[in-house]
């Protein structure tokens, strides 16, 4: 683990400065006196200041950042705009689903189960959220009662009462013998039977339980990552958290258990709120105060992921990659495109067009053939709005691999539905629907969407590699 960040280089030019970019001609480091920003239509790239190739934003991997000084953060998100929006909208269905749960306890179960996925759906998207670098992490969508309720409401519950299973296993031989429905009443009053004078008293089940809740975050972690219940209690994996994210793992893991502490004690308040039989407002600050700190908890574990996501597998390493110089821009811009108010500019002539057009179209194959990524993106830039048969489908391809690259996924989308449907016979077509399948489940997280695309390779393209590929991708049903 590095414990602080590395200095970038140094400009060629200008020792004193730090480069935050690499020409690809010369090969020099620029710092942004040396980069000069060029226009192509409204698309700008960055030029080398001394033989005007094109400069390449130099990146670091998030791994060398500090993640002491985001811990904070945590702590204030559930009160930042983003997150206070999410903690009410998911107190209130909470509450109402509370309100649901009378009468007998047996016709508790629909609504307290919805209420659990309504939970764990919203923790493990905090998660996800936060580890994309998310301002404004996106709650679940709930599209699906399934995928977006059901699954990760059984993974959290599952995940949560793994970790303590030893514990709960060892109280449960502290307890006298029960049988018929005495067994039922343990299950349905889980806390009420665990504070009891035989099993609060005895210290190898409190070992255990400290055990348990040390081991808890690192488990939900790998949940939020959506491994199965059984992987992410995988002990070895837990392990593997530990190597990965080095001296910042016992930072983490008590920071978690503190939250948990408050969390404790809020928990405690909210049953005393619940006593004041208030209408749903007694219902609705409980589960405020229920749900504060596991959302400090999701935030801090996102964290984690933005950080060290790479050395946990999370995702590729390219996606943690940033700007050695952060938002740093160049110094010199381009001019600013303005219209003279007194002489309006004469629109020219559909053949002048067609021929501008003919013009980029050819520098822009000259770019993909150089490889030349940033005047490439640039251009596709402007030549997005010409007819696809304009543009070959080997252009909308590299634009599609390019864009997703450099992170632009919507021109990653668009130039690849461009270069499936310009030529959908072509090898290039499964191969563009492949790699949107990918943008959209892995980088969008539209997992619907994604497989709908991976059903349509196997239903137009049977007997290829990309169809293959795609089965690979579908549920064991499909």
């Amino acid at each position: 683990m590095a414990t602080s960040v590395p200095a970038p280089p140094h400009c060629t030019g200008h020792p004193d400065s730090a480069a935050g970019w690499r020409c690809e001609h010369c090969e020099a480091l620029l710092c942004p006196a040396c980069v000069e920003l060029r226009r192509t239509g409204t698309v700008e790239y960055a030029v080398c200041g001394r033989c005007e190739g094109t400069a390449n934003v130099l990146l670091r991997s998030r791994s060398g950042l500090s993640l002491q000084g985001r811990l904070l953060d945590s702590l204030r998100f559930p009160f930042t705009g983003p997150g206070l929006q999410t903690l009410v909208a998911v107190s209130v269905m909470l509450a109402v689903l509370h309100m649901l749960a009378v009468g007998v306890r047996i016709l508790h179960v629909l609504p307290m189960t919805l209420a659990l996925g309504v939970f764990w759906s919203a923790f493990f998207s905090l998660v996800r959220g936060t580890a994309r670098g998310d301002a404004d992490p996106e709650g679940p969508g709930f599209t699906s009662l399934v995928q977006d309720n059901l699954v990760p409401g059984l993974r959290g519950l599952g995940v949560t009462v793994g970790v303590f299973l030893p514990a709960l296993v060892y109280a449960w031989h502290l307890l006298p013998p029960v049988s018929g429905f005495a067994i039922v009443v343990r299950f349905l009053y889980p806390l009420e039977t665990l504070w009891v004078p035989g099993v609060r008293g005895d210290a190898l089940f409190w070992g255990l339980a400290a055990l348990g809740l040390l081991w808890l975050p690192w488990a939900l972690l790998l949940a939020a990552t959506t491994q199965s219940v059984l992987a992410a209690l995988n002990p070895v994996r837990t392990l593997g958290c530990f190597r990965a994210v080095g001296r910042d793992a016992g930072l983490v893991t008590g920071m978690f258990v503190l939250l948990a502490c408050v969390h404790g004690g809020l928990h405690w308040g909210a049953a005393w709120v619940v006593e004041l039989g208030l209408p749903f407002v007694s219902g609705f600050v409980a589960q405020v105060l229920t749900c504060l700190m596991p959302f400090c908890a999701a935030s801090l574990l996102g964290r984690v992921l933005y950080v060290y996501g790479d050395a946990l597998g999370y995702l590729p390493a390219r996606d943690f990659l940033e700007p050695t110089l952060g938002d740093t821009a160049p110094q010199r811009v381009p001019t600013a495109l303005r219209e003279s108010p007194a002489l309006p500019s004469p629109q020219p002539d559909a053949a002048e067009a067609e021929a501008a057009r003919e013009q980029q179209v050819a520098e822009l194959g000259a770019a993909v053939a150089a490889r030349d990524v940033a005047k490439a993106l640039a251009l596709y830039g402007v030549l997005h709005v010409v007819p696809r048969l304009k543009l070959s489908p080997a252009h909308h391809l590299f634009i599609g691999q390019a864009a997703a690259v450099e992170g632009d996924f919507p021109l990653s989308v668009k130039a690849l539905e461009a270069a499936a449907d310009t030529a959908p016979d072509e090898p290039t077509a499964p191969r563009a629907l492949v790699l949107l399948a990918r943008v959209q489940g892995e980088k969008l997280g539209n997992a619907v969407r994604a497989e709908e695309i991976y059903r349509y390779i196997l239903h137009r393209y049977p007997d290829t590699d990309a169809a293959r590929f795609a089965h690979a991708r579908l549920p064991p049903a499909a």
